[in-house]
C-alpha cells in the first residue's frame, strides 16, 4: 500500500460485519477486508457482533430465515477462527485487527459471557455497543424501541437509563473502544439532550475516561439519514473537554459500506475542535495506543 495515497488517519476500529456471520449485512468478510485494502485503510478493526445465548434475544429476521441459538453461537465461532485467518493472509496488506462488538444481554450474566468470549477466542479487543435497555433492544426496528419506551415511562427516563447502561458496561467490560455512544437517538421520537439526559450522558463520559477506552465516531449516523455521525456535537465537545480519546468506525454491515463518510466525519471532527484520532497498533507485547494528527 502506498503510504503517499493512504492518510494515516484512514483507519477504522469498529466495522466489518458480514453477511458471513450477521443476518443484517451483506457479502462476506472476505468481501469486506478486500474493500477495505482497496478504501485505503492501513489498519481495519473487525468486530462482530457478539452471540447470544438465549432464544429471546433472537431477531425477528432471524426467526423468519429459521435461525436458532445453536446457529448463532457456531457462526460466531466460525467468525472467530476466520477472521484471525484472514488477518494472517493480508498481513502485509493490511493490519486486521480480530475483535468482536460486544454487548449487555441477558443482564445478569453478560459480563461473565464477554469476558470468556474474549479470552476463550484470543480477540485482539473489544468494542462495547449498548443495543439494549434492561433486555429490551433499542437499536433495531421502532417496535421494540417504543416498548422501551412505554417501560421506562418516556423518552427521558429511557435516555438517561440508556447513558446509565454505558457507564456500567464500561466499568464491567473495559473495553478498549466504546461504539455509536448516543446511539439512542436513532430511533427517538424527540431530541436526546434535556439536562437530565445531557447530565447521564456526562456521567457515562466520565467513566469511558476513567476506563481509558476510545469513543467511536460511527460513520453510521450519516447512513441513518441524521447527516452527522455519532455521536453528536455537544457529546463530542464534551467527550474532546474531558479529554476522550476518538477514533473512527464505519460500522460497515457490507462491503458497500467501507469507508463510507470517513471523511465526512473527519470532517466533522475538525469543525468540533478535534486534531487528532486514537488506533491500535500491534506490538509483540500486544496492542498498542498511537494518536494520528487529523491534518
Amino acid at each position: 500500500m502506498d503510504e503517499r495515497l493512504s492518510p494515516a488517519w484512514k483507519v477504522s476500529l469498529h466495522g466489518g460485519h458480514s453477511g458471513e456471520f450477521c443476518d443484517h449485512a451483506r457479502g462476506t468478510l472476505r468481501e469486506t477486508i478486500e474493500a477495505a485494502v482497496a478504501f485505503g485503510y492501513h489498519t481495519y478493526g473487525v468486530a462482530e457482533h457478539v452471540a447470544r445465548t438465549e432464544a429471546r434475544f433472537l431477531y425477528p429476521e432471524e426467526i423468519k430465515l429459521g435461525w436458532d441459538i445453536e446457529k448463532v453461537q457456531r457462526d460466531f465461532e466460525r467468525y472467530a477462527r476466520t477472521v484471525r485467518q484472514l488477518a494472517r493472509e493480508y498481513d502485509g496488506r493490511i493490519t486486521i485487527l480480530c475483535g468482536f462488538e460486544a454487548d449487555c444481554i441477558p443482564a445478569h450474566d453478560y459480563v461473565r459471557l464477554m469476558s470468556r468470549y474474549r479470552g476463550e477466542f484470543q480477540f485482539d479487543y473489544v468494542v462495547a455497543s449498548a443495543h439494549y435497555v434492561d433486555e429490551v433492544l433499542i437499536d433495531g426496528h421502532q417496535g421494540g424501541f417504543d416498548r422501551a419506551l412505554e417501560m421506562q415511562g418516556g423518552l427521558e427516563p429511557l435516555c438517561v437509563r440508556y447513558y446509565e447502561t454505558v457507564a456500567e458496561m464500561a466499568t464491567a467490560l473495559t473495553p478498549e473502544v466504546f461504539g455509536h455512544v448516543d446511539v439512542i437517538r436513532k430511533l427517538a421520537p424527540g431530541p436526546c439532550d434535556t439536562p437530565a439526559i445531557r447530565r447521564a450522558a456526562g456521567t457515562a463520559l466520565e467513566t469511558i475516561r476513567e476506563h481509558q477506552c476510545i469513543l467511536d465516531v460511527n460513520t453510521g449516523g450519516y447512513r441513518k439519514g441524521h447527516g452527522m455521525p455519532y455521536p453528536a456535537p455537544w457529546l463530542t465537545v464534551l467527550a474532546r473537554d474531558m479529554g476522550i480519546p476518538f477514533c473512527f468506525g464505519d460500522d460497515s454491515h457490507g462491503p458497500d459500506q467501507v469507508g463510507a463518510d470517513l471523511d465526512h466525519s473527519r470532517e466533522y471532527l475538525l469543525a468540533h475542535g478535534v486534531e487528532t484520532i486514537t488506533t491500535l497498533a500491534k506490538t509483540k507485547s500486544g496492542l498498542a495506543r498511537e494518536i494520528i494528527p487529523l491534518q
